[in-house]
C-alpha cells in the first residue's frame, strides 16, 4: 500500500473539515465533548497555519533546531514558538483581536489537553466565532488560501457563517450596550474583549464568571487567574513592580 501524505496545508484543510463535519452534525443539545472536538480541531488548524507561513519564509524555520534541517525526524517548533517566530523573522502583525482569539483558544485547549473542561453554548460560540475569524483572516492575508470563497460558497461550509457572525456582530452589540452605561468593565480573561461586568461578575459577551479582587496598593480591581503569587493581594502591574522593586534593592 502506497504512502499516503498530507503537506501542513492539506493537513489543516483536514481538521477543519473535521471541525465542519461536527459543526453540520450538532445536536440541539450539543454536550462538551462536541464542543471539544471543534475546538482541538481548530487549535491545530491555527498551528498548522502558522508552521506553513513559516515554510513560506524558509522550511528550517518550522523546525524547533533550525540546524537540524532538512532532517525529517526533527520536532517542530510549537504553537507558542511559531508565533513569536512570524512576528520576530517574518513580521508578520498579529491585531489585538487575534492575540485575543489565540489566547482564548490556547487557553481552551489546555484545559481540554491537561485538566477538567468545561464550557456552556453561549461561550462555545464565542470561542469557536473568534478562532473562525481569526483562521480565515490568517489564511488569505498570510497564507494566500481561498477558504474565506469557499466559506460563502461550498454549502457544507455555511454553518460557519453562524459562528464567525455571531462573535462579531455580538461583541459590536455588546461593546455598544455597555459603552455610556456606567458599567464599570475589565478586559475578560477568558474572550479578551472589554466586556468583563465588574460589578456583576460576568462578562456579557462570553458569560465567563470570576471573582474581581481588589488590589490593596492601588485599590483597582483584579482577576485572581491574572497573578502570579495567589497571597500577595496585589493586581498583575503592582505584583510586577513590587517584585521588581524587590529585586533591585537586592542588587543594591
Amino acid at each position: 500500500m502506497a504512502t499516503q501524505k498530507l503537506t501542513l496545508v492539506e493537513n489543516a484543510l483536514d481538521s477543519l473539515e473535521h471541525a465542519i463535519s461536527h459543526l453540520n452534525a450538532m445536536p440541539k443539545a450539543p454536550t462538551a465533548g462536541t464542543f471539544k472536538r471543534i475546538i482541538l480541531d481548530l487549535s491545530h488548524v491555527a498551528e498548522l497555519l502558522f508552521k506553513e507561513r513559516l515554510r513560506q519564509i524558509h522550511p528550517a524555520f518550522i523546525l524547533s533546531d533550525v540546524d537540524k534541517y532538512p532532517a525529517a525526524t526533527a520536532h517542530t517548533v510549537t504553537a507558542a514558538d511559531a508565533l513569536r517566530r512570524l512576528q520576530r523573522i517574518g513580521e508578520v502583525e498579529f491585531t489585538d483581536a487575534d492575540q485575543s482569539a489565540l489566547k482564548t483558544i490556547r487557553e481552551k485547549r489546555n484545559e481540554i489537553e491537561h485538566y477538567e473542561f468545561s464550557i456552556d453554548a453561549t461561550e462555545a460560540k464565542v470561542v469557536i466565532g473568534s478562532v473562525l475569524a481569526f483562521i480565515f483572516r490568517f489564511a488569505t492575508d498570510e497564507v494566500g488560501l481561498d477558504w474565506a470563497g469557499r466559506r460563502i460558497e461550498d454549502p457544507a461550509w455555511k454553518r460557519l457563517n453562524e459562528y464567525a457572525e455571531f462573535y462579531e456582530i455580538e461583541k459590536s452589540r455588546v461593546l455598544d450596550a455597555l459603552n455610556g452605561s456606567g458599567i464599570p468593565t475589565m478586559e475578560c480573561p477568558m474572550c479578551g474583549n472589554e466586556t468583563f461586568d465588574m460589578e456583576a461578575e460576568v462578562c456579557v459577551l462570553c458569560g465567563h464568571s470570576e471573582p474581581v479582587l481588589q488590589c490593596k496598593s492601588c485599590k483597582s480591581g483584579y482577576f485572581y487567574s491574572n497573578v502570579e503569587y495567589e497571597d500577595t493581594e496585589l493586581c498583575p502591574k503592582c505584583e510586577w513592580e513590587n517584585g521588581y522593586a524587590a529585586a533591585y534593592c537586592e542588587k543594591y
